[in-house]
């Protein structure tokens, strides 16, 4: 072949190049920073997600160009195949790839609905992310909202970590896109939801109806439970059949309980709980376990001005009156008596109704160790005997019988 003809093909070929390559990028799409454009999600990775933009560079759109919440999975959220919005921040990064990001499209048309939310009152769905000084950051739309601590709840709460990663409905109640600051509350919302919560617990609620609960508060007087918008008290004389001091000894706040029903005013929002189980009171068969007039071994488990309380078991008090306490008088029971201290008592009354029992050491010592018995005394003749003297002693009388008489005298 002439060096003519291959010339003229050389020339063919870039021509047919040249016009290949003007037909290609005429097929393609022109970018420019700050349009809007549509793409399909080609693939995804934990940090970023690649959009076929149809251009002749796919389009890179970080994690954090993607969605405002730090928690989220993009390999959860996007998926190869979604067609996404997106805003083109630079065509060229220097390494000819197109960097975009979903979170703005999303952030301006979401910043309508928000607009439109605050005008209207309406509330909207978000998610809390994060825990900031006076508050909580919540995702809104896509878009980050400021909720104060005083507008998370309808009551006062004093730990906010409990509400992070939790979704709730929020009121929009300020609003300035200008400044781009979003205010949002739900302490309205929470009223409201609290009140209907309220209405069905009370609406299907029963005496000796069991409960399941979880402890969200403890004070010195007991535990309060959640019962699902509504809180019952368990007070710390329903914590447990044996004496417990303080509701905390027993219970902590987070802790699943199941309890009884024993009372409920719903005009006063009030709802009275127990953890005692009737199957296992202490009370059951005790005129059988502790009958009238038996001898039993009890613990000294506190001291009063007036006597002793004596545990005889676990739910089982019984009160030693001071006048019980000893055979002698005193002043004072820890005269006779300590806490801890392990003594014996007699039963003396039993009442079933008010539960109360009635004890006495007194008693109880006497019949164990009675005192020693008293030797009898000697028994005299009422009338004394009558003493004679030698001198006004008479002489004796002698009779004479017929054999010591003469016959003839």
């Amino acid at each position: 072949m002439s060096e003519q003809l291959k010339n003229q093909e050389n020339i063919n070929e870039t021509a047919e190049s040249k016009e290949f390559r003007e037909m290609l990028d005429d097929s393609l799409m022109t970018l420019k920073n700050g349009a809007v454009v549509k793409g399909t999600v080609v693939r995804v990775s934990a940090t970023e997600v690649i959009v076929d933009l149809g251009y002749k560079s796919d389009g890179i759109v970080t994690k954090s160009e993607y969605t405002d919440d730090s928690a989220a999975v993009l390999t959860e959220i996007a998926k190869p195949g979604d067609i996404i919005e997106v805003f083109v921040i630079r065509v060229n990064d220097g390494d000819g790839n197109v960097l975009v990001s979903k979170r703005k499209v999303d952030s301006q048309l979401n910043y309508k609905t928000l607009e439109q939310a605050f005008t209207e009152k309406t509330p909207l769905p978000g998610k809390v992310t994060d825990l900031v000084k006076g508050g909580l950051i919540a995702n809104i739309l896509g878009c980050r909202a400021f909720i104060p601590a005083s507008q998370i709840s309808s009551r006062f709460e004093s730990n906010l970590e409990g509400f992070k990663g939790k979704e709730f409905n929020f009121n929009i109640i300020e609003f300035d896109r200008a400044k781009r600051r979003i205010v949002a509350g739900r302490r309205e919302l929470a009223a409201k939801e609290a009140d209907e919560k309220r209405n069905e617990v009370f609406g299907k609620i029963a005496i000796g109806q069991s409960v399941a609960g979880v402890v969200s508060r403890i004070v010195d007087f007991g535990a309060f439970v959640d019962l699902g918008g509504v809180d019952g008290l368990i007070h710390v004389s329903e914590v447990s059949w044996k004496r417990v001091r303080k509701a905390s000894d027993v219970l902590s706040v987070g802790d699943n309980v199941t309890a009884t029903v024993i009372a409920f005013d719903p005009e006063k929002g009030k709802i009275s709980l127990t953890l005692k189980d009737v199957n296992t009171n202490p009370w059951n068969g005790i005129l059988e376990k502790y009958p009238v007039g038996s001898i039993v071994d009890g613990t000294v488990a506190r001291l009063t001005s007036f006597g002793a309380f004596i545990t005889l078991e676990d739910g089982i008090d019984g009160l030693v009156h001071i006048s019980q306490i000893a055979g002698r008088r005193i002043a004072k029971p820890d005269e006779e008596l300590s806490i801890g201290q392990e003594i014996q008592v007699k039963v003396m009354d039993i009442d079933f109704e008010n539960q109360k029992i009635s004890l006495s050491k007194r008693e109880a010592d006497y019949i164990l160790n009675p005192p020693p018995a008293e030797e009898p005394a000697e028994e005299k003749s009422e009338i004394p005997e009558k003493k004679v003297t030698p001198e006004k002693a008479e002489p004796a009388k002698v009779e004479k019988t017929e054999e010591e008489t003469p016959e003839n005298e």
